[in-house]
């Protein structure tokens, strides 16, 4: 039963919301904490242990009874581990479940409130109307509002048999994943224990600990347990209700780590015995990640610096001289664990949703950016300092897809003045960028560089498809670097067109070791920067602000991948030769030829890349000369077929790919015109819409104001056709003006190959080969011709409008004369929807090719979403489409097609008129009807 009817009898009225309360709980909660459940299955499933493939690693390292022992120990903990982890993502999917059936009960419930309150309502109404009848003796009055309250009471029994019904599936589901939850906390928790962290690590990892090191080794041991209680202290005071630590604490801890900095088995000890989260927690307690910690800047630093250089020491392979064999071993095995403890937690942010907060790719930055500051220039260890740079890089881009604000660039510590980075130390730009001290961490030696370069990117389960690259592959850390910046503008609300990253010079320092090398590995660096450079310019060509951003982070590149490009000629060839897709056995980035292992790029990425070499990055409406790269690319090429022809070889296949790069090269200028040219346009547009709008104001005509708003909500436009035709006759058209450059470049680069080629080759038809692989562009002539007939349809739609306006007058002057809307009714009663099949031989089907085929004029070109929502669903008229024979004043037949469908969530009808080769009219009709008539409802 319901709140209300405890008894069966109804109360007068009771609001649907005290009879039927809703179901207790928050979904969002539940799916939090099902995606918190998600991301430890997925960080627990990349680590050694749970993958089972540690045993092996110790092989490497251990030999002998050792090495049997910590097999068999790393074997255990794995199936330990597993156990835990494979009982999370089951967890997670039930609470998601029980997530959904709480809403959807939530919506039901929702939906039996409104029905009560209806009861209500008519009752009410029931009796209301009861009261204007004439019934002196009451009777009817009584008997009618008797019955007017069965009828309520019958409708309440029924709403509280669905509420409870609602209550009684929700309960079921619950039960169920609550039955779930419970089993797989029973194989971590017994019963009657209470979940602690302390207590899931006995479970999982009790009893098994690697054998003992030499007994030289047992003081550092000691010694790091002893001041792991000093942390352990420091860790339960930052639990406390008022946080913050005093310097003395700081001061004292930072003191004891720094002594024993330099020791390896110390180091090891100390952070085995904290683990990543233990060494986490120590530096968010002691207020790394907020100002006013209560610690003095010195001794943060301090803190830093020590925990800095005891990270060093304990992940460094090297060890003293003195220590013997079995400890060497233990210290090798443990640095391997103790940097897939580390790089498994560089993505974790860590801090409450209301506190500070931090990446462990940020406090590993300021860990290492500490013992540098500290004097500390010892380096991590290749591999780490690769596998932690991917991460690292892989958190960024994760940042672009969270929903927490306050966290930038991997903190919510506030950047300095105009920093973008925040930073315990000097030079935040440096010291605070995470992924810059971490790539400084790899040294000069070119393979190290080369393979960082490399390094794919790890997965996130946040990150998702961002890591791919423009192939669909995983990104790796050279491409990332290059488009680094459009990660960390997509981080943010705002453009920062200053925006200067210290990577942007790691790049090109690394690229040097990849840049000459013939080996597949490193051309196949080379081909995916390549690719990388081409996606990063078309995404910032958008906007002036990330245009500067490019031309000062990714434009010196293009000198790189001109020089790659010269190179690769014979790749280069072969893809132009190409006619079919690659064969599923080429490889995918590097292919052989006669100077070793080059990029391989099909026709369409090579347009691409070549593109972005020839797009000039300034401004303004104006046809632009291709690039300084671009220019180096092709006075290279020219040089190549001037030595092959004074050689004696054929000189065609250069020309041709000179043609080729001509074509690729046209084709960008000319797409950066033609945007140009619709940013011309729009803004014409926007300033006429502006002009009415302040004529409606000036006016003071307030209902002319409401329908202007009413307009643009509705997505129309206030722009007349007069408007659009000053717009056709003084918009700019960039795009012709760079045709016709592109084609008096041409023309200079054929006399110069002529000049070359001595008359060996037919130039012109080398250079219109290699161009018709190539994007195809319209000629001068055919840009002249359609602005011509912009001009013309928009004259035309000019004289249709005011044809228009002067029928609907003098049909709204017959209207007066002919009183009530009688006619109107009679026509809706009587006159059917007529038959599209006589007087047409068009399908919809032929319909909706004719519509694909014809060029739109006049109204039909406006830009507004109910003019311009038409082009959008030309797919579907073959099936939904409906064919009218429309036969105006003029006498002119025309073809009328309707089609229903909505836009915005608004109900109405799509509408199109063809006449000859040419779309006349074009619009959705709210409201609208198919009824063969254009334009009315």
């Amino acid at each position: 039963m319901s709140r209300a009817e405890p008894g069966g009898h109804s109360a007068a009225a009771i609001p649907g919301e005290v009879a039927l309360p809703l179901p207790s709980g928050d979904p969002q909660a539940l799916r939090l904490a099902a995606g918190s459940l998600e991301r430890a299955a997925a960080c627990a499933g990349a680590t050694t242990t749970v993958r089972g493939t540690l045993a092996p690693r110790l092989d490497a390292v251990w030999s002998g009874a050792a090495a049997t022992a910590a097999r068999d120990e790393a074997d255990e903990l794995g199936r330990r581990s597993r156990r835990v982890v494979e009982g999370l993502s089951p967890t997670a999917r039930s609470l998601r479940t029980y997530a959904a059936a709480l809403e959807l009960a939530v919506t039901r419930v929702r939906s039996l409130q409104r029905q009560w309150d209806g009861l209500d309502a008519e009752r009410a109404l029931a009796c209301l109307r009861l009261a204007t009848l004439p019934d002196p003796s009451g009777v009817l009055a009584a008997h009618g509002i008797e019955r007017a309250r069965a009828e309520q009471a019958l409708g309440r029994a029924r709403l509280s048999r669905s509420y409870e019904q609602v209550l009684a599936e929700l309960r079921g589901s619950g039960r169920r994943c609550a039955q779930l939850v419970a089993g797989v906390t029973d194989v971590v928790f017994p019963s009657a224990a209470s979940p602690t962290g302390a207590r899931v690590r006995s479970v999982v990892a009790g009893g098994l600990w690697f054998a003992e090191g030499a007994v030289a080794a047992r003081a550092s041991r000691d010694a790091a347990l002893s001041d792991g209680v000093l942390v352990r202290r420091v860790i339960a005071a930052s639990a406390a209700p008022d946080p913050s630590l005093d310097d003395a604490a700081v001061t004292q801890l930072a003191a004891r780590v720094r002594a024993g900095a330099q020791d390896p088995v110390y180091a090891q000890t100390l952070l085995s015995e904290l683990g990543a989260d233990g060494l986490v927690s120590v530096l968010m307690a002691a207020g790394v990640a907020r100002r006013g910690s209560g610690a003095h800047v010195d001794t943060v630093r301090d803190l830093l610096g020590g925990f800095g250089s005891l990270l060093l020491t304990a992940t460094s392979h090297s060890t003293q001289a003195e220590t013997d064999p079995r400890t060497r071993e233990q210290l090798a095995s443990g640095a391997a664990l103790l940097a897939d403890d580390l790089v498994a937690g560089l993505g974790r942010v860590h801090g409450g949703p209301e506190e500070a907060r931090a990446t462990g790719a940020w406090l590993l930055g300021q860990l290492l950016s500490g013992a540098r500051a500290a004097g500390d220039g010892r380096r991590l260890p290749p591999r780490l300092a690769r596998r932690a740079a991917a991460a690292a890089a892989a958190a960024e881009v994760a940042e672009t897809r969270d929903a927490d604000a306050r966290l930038r660039h991997g903190t919510t510590l506030p950047a300095g003045g105009d920093d973008a980075f925040a930073s315990w130390f000097d030079d935040a730009s440096r010291t605070g960028d995470a992924l810059h001290v971490l790539l400084d961490q790899v040294g000069d030696d070119p393979a190290e560089q080369a393979a960082l370069l490399a390094e794919p990117l790890p997965d996130s389960a946040v990150a998702g498809e961002a890591l791919a690259n423009s192939r669909g592959d995983r990104l790796t850390v050279g491409e990332h670097l290059v488009r680094r910046w459009v990660t960390l503008e997509a981080s943010g609300v705002e453009s920062h067109p200053d925006l200067r990253l210290a990577t942007d010079t790691d790049l090109r320092r690394l690229l040097q070791s990849v840049s000459s090398d013939a080996s597949g590995g490193a051309a196949e660096s080379r081909a995916r920067v390549m690719l990388e450079v081409s996606r990063t310019s078309g995404h910032a060509m958008r906007e002036a602000s990330t245009t500067q951003i490019y031309s000062r982070a990714t434009a010196p590149l293009e000198g790189h991948v001109a020089d790659w490009l010269t190179a690769m000629r014979e790749n280069v060839d072969r893809a132009l030769a190409q006619s079919h897709p690659v064969p599923a056995d080429e490889p995918s980035y590097a292919a052989a030829t006669s100077r070793g292992m080059q990029p391989w790029l099909d026709a369409p990425e090579l347009n691409a890349v070549v593109g972005t070499l020839a797009a000039d990055t300034g401004m303004g409406l104006h046809a632009k000369d291709p690039g300084a790269a671009y220019n180096r690319l092709v006075e290279t090429e020219l040089r190549a077929t001037r030595e092959s022809v004074h050689a004696g070889h054929d000189a065609e296949p250069g020309v041709v790919r000179i043609g080729f790069f001509d074509q690729a090269a046209s084709a960008e200028l000319v797409a950066l015109a033609r945007r140009q040219d619709g940013l011309n346009r729009s803004a014409l547009q926007s300033l006429a819409e502006a002009g009415h709008v302040v004529a409606e104001i000036r006016s003071g005509n307030l209902t002319g104001l409401a329908s202007t708003v009413k307009t643009y909500v509705d997505g129309g436009t206030t722009r007349t056709a007069a408007d659009d035709l000053v717009i056709a006759m003084v918009r700019s058209d960039v795009e012709l003006a760079q045709t016709e450059r592109d084609d008096s470049r041409r023309a200079e680069l054929a006399a110069r190959l002529t000049a070359l080629t001595g008359g060996s080759t037919d130039v012109r038809s080398s250079l219109a080969a290699g161009a018709r692989r190539g994007p195809a562009l319209p000629s001068a002539e055919q840009l002249r011709t359609a602005r011509h007939d912009e001009v013309e349809a928009a004259v035309m739609a000019l004289r249709d409008e005011r044809i228009q306006s002067v029928a609907e007058s003098r049909m709204d002057g017959l209207k007066d004369r002919a009183g009530a809307p009688y006619p109107s009714h009679v026509i809706k009663a009587h006159s059917p929807v007529p038959d599209p099949s006589p007087g047409t031989s068009l399908t919809p089907g032929q319909a909706a090719e004719r519509l694909r085929r014809s060029t739109p004029t006049g109204a039909a070109l406006k830009a507004d979403v109910l003019h311009r929502s038409g082009s959008w669903v030309l797919e579907d008229v073959p099936e939904r489409g409906r064919v009218f024979p429309l036969v105006g004043g003029d006498g002119v037949e025309r073809t009328l097609v309707q089609m229903p469908g909505s836009v915005n969530g608004v109900e109405g009808r799509f509408e199109w008129i063809l006449e000859g080769d040419r779309i006349t009219h074009q619009l959705f009709v709210r409201n609208g009807k198919i009824t063969g008539v254009p334009i009315k409802p």
